[in-house]
């Protein structure tokens, strides 16, 4: 219900206001968050337990991260200037990384406590309204867990898919934190310490992975499979578009992901065709997609007798070859062929494989047009 109320609340004629819709949800987070803790600080006051004392600050490392994704997600908001042309998008990156490294130090703290504790273990008696309040906290977190995964999902997030991550861990948390007590209540064995610890490891567990997949994204992940094929499909579909390929991909933050193509259009084509095909396929696709599409026009097929044998010579050896998929951008300079090959970037790998592939390439060319040279460029398929 909250998930549909703050995405309805964030439409706009223009679709999402991400910022807004992030601001309200991490409030709302925020503000379960907050309960939580209090929650469990209060449990720790009369029981002493350091597996609720670290489920305590666990969730209030939660407020914090809330606080920093709500500042955070206000400041990528900010409009492109000057100095930044392409906008703050990339901040909502870096807030995610300032929020796996408060968890991860939390983590590393309740490790060593834990620790401490099972070497030196301490009987605990727990009030009966423990359990209840415990259960009481799980409910919270795991309604706060759908509402982030809801939003996320909706508006694309990378902040919030952070932080449903790190909701849906605490309600597991939680429920080991239950499971030990009723251990202890039933065997007498004392527990805590070892709860504790595996608390621990899952807050480290935890930010490791959400610290791998920020980084990830700043260093370039670039689209899934999914979204490239769909980007590829869609574009082909359009009259007079063939042999998409070499995709680049630039994120400027989820709001800001420009995708570079290039794609066939028929060499008849004056200028002003080609240019009015394009433009509306780069139009329609990004308004579809969310995306900033551009798309850099090859030629296809050439009235240069050269270009078109040295075509049928590429296709025979493309056929011939496991390691290449296709060719395109043939241009002649005088007495110099550029070729761009796109090969398998999977059986391909090394320096000495790429070179190797070139020459390879080049040879069999050469051995076809021996007055020509060959500039041959390897564009990576994975």
């Amino acid at each position: 219900m909250f998930a549909k109320l703050i995405l309805k609340r964030g439409e706009s004629a223009y679709g999402y206001d991400r910022a807004k819709i992030s601001k309200e949800t991490s409030l709302l987070g925020l503000i379960s968050n907050i309960l939580a803790a209090v929650l469990k600080v209060i449990l720790y006051i009369f029981t002493g337990s350091i597996s609720i004392l670290s489920d305590a600050v666990n969730n209030i490392t939660d407020c914090v991260s809330s606080i920093i994704s709500i500042l955070g997600i206000r400041l990528a908001a900010k409009p492109r200037d000057k100095d930044h042309p392409y906008g703050h998008g990339r901040l909502e990156y870096l807030i995610s990384l300032v929020v796996s490294g408060i968890v991860l130090s939390v983590g590393f703290q309740f490790l060593k406590t834990s620790v401490g504790k099972i070497l030196h273990p301490v009987a605990i008696s727990y009030p009966k309204s423990t359990l209840v309040i415990l259960i009481v906290t799980v409910a919270i977190k795991f309604w706060q867990a759908s509402l982030y995964s809801k939003v996320a999902r909706a508006i694309d997030s990378v902040t919030l898919k952070a932080q449903e991550k790190d909701s849906l861990s605490d309600t597991l948390i939680t429920s080991v934190v239950i499971i030990s007590i009723l251990i202890e209540k039933f065997t007498g064995k004392i527990l805590d310490g070892y709860v504790g610890l595996i608390v621990a490891l899952f807050i480290l567990y935890t930010a490791i992975s959400l610290i791998y997949e920020t980084i990830s994204i700043i260093l370039g992940r670039g689209l899934s499979d999914e979204t490239k094929h769909e980007i590829k499909s869609k574009v082909s579909n359009y009259e007079g578009i063939s042999n998409v390929h070499n995709m680049m991909v630039t994120d400027f933050g989820p709001d800001n992901m420009i995708v570079i193509i290039d794609a066939a259009l028929d060499y008849n084509l004056t200028l002003e065709e080609a240019h009015n095909i394009v433009d509306k396929v780069e139009r329609e696709i990004s308004d579809l997609l969310g995306i900033k599409l551009i798309i850099h026009a090859d030629p296809e097929g050439s009235s240069n007798e050269m270009i078109n044998s040295v075509s049928q010579s590429l296709k025979k050896i493309v056929r011939e070859s496991l390691n290449i998929y296709s060719f395109h951008d043939i241009v002649l300079e005088g007495k110099k062929i550029y070729i761009d090959i796109d090969y398998n970037a999977d059986s391909v790998k090394t320096r000495e494989e790429k070179d190797a592939l070139k020459k390879e390439i080049r040879d069999k060319l050469k051995s076809i047009y021996p007055d020509y040279e060959f500039d041959v460029t390897l564009d990576a398929i994975f």
